[in-house]
């Protein structure tokens, strides 16, 4: 469907594209930690700076703790995601990898787990355990900087769609 390069189904000019994509959202929430006040504090500001056992003992964990846990776990998975591409091409210089539809559905679902975990969270009351049992509360704060971490998603899913292998 897509013309083949040096990873099988991307070709080698949309590669720094892909893996610049995937990185971003990344890097953009450092920003949650010095421009919190004017941006907010991103997908997983309130998991930041802060250990899980300091979080309970100090009272910090909030319903949006938990979440924002999940949105460092997946960006890190996105950037392992983003540096094994950069790494299969230099593995894989003339031919396509073997496992090249696993790559490519791993990078969709990706990305399409952090958009839709993004639209869930940020529409939908929010499940938190409290001592008494499960509580719904309210969503999670839009901020600009949310907003500006998921911006790069739907461009990333159409890159990747064009190079379906």
């Amino acid at each position: 469907m897509g013309e083949t390069g040096p990873v099988g189904f991307i070709p080698g000019r949309d590669l720094p594209w892909i893996a610049g994509l995937s990185l971003l959202p990344f890097f953009l929430q450092f920003l949650g930690l010095g421009f919190a006040d004017v941006l907010g504090e991103g997908l997983c500001g309130s998991a930041l700076g802060v250990s899980e056992a300091e979080a309970v003992r100090y009272g910090l964990v909030s319903e949006y703790y938990l979440y924002g846990q999940l949105f460092l776990v997946l960006l890190a998975l996105k950037v392992t995601y983003a540096l094994g591409l950069l790494i299969l091409r230099f593995m894989y210089p003339d031919q396509d990898p073997p496992f090249t539809p696993l790559v490519w559905r791993l990078g969709v679902g990706l990305s399409l787990t952090l958009l839709l975990l993004f639209l869930l969270t940020r529409t939908l009351p929010l499940p938190f355990p409290t001592p008494l049992g499960l509580a719904l509360l309210s969503p999670a704060p839009l901020d600009p900087l949310s907003l500006l971490m998921v911006l790069p998603e739907p461009f990333l899913l159409g890159l990747l769609l064009r190079h379906r292998p």
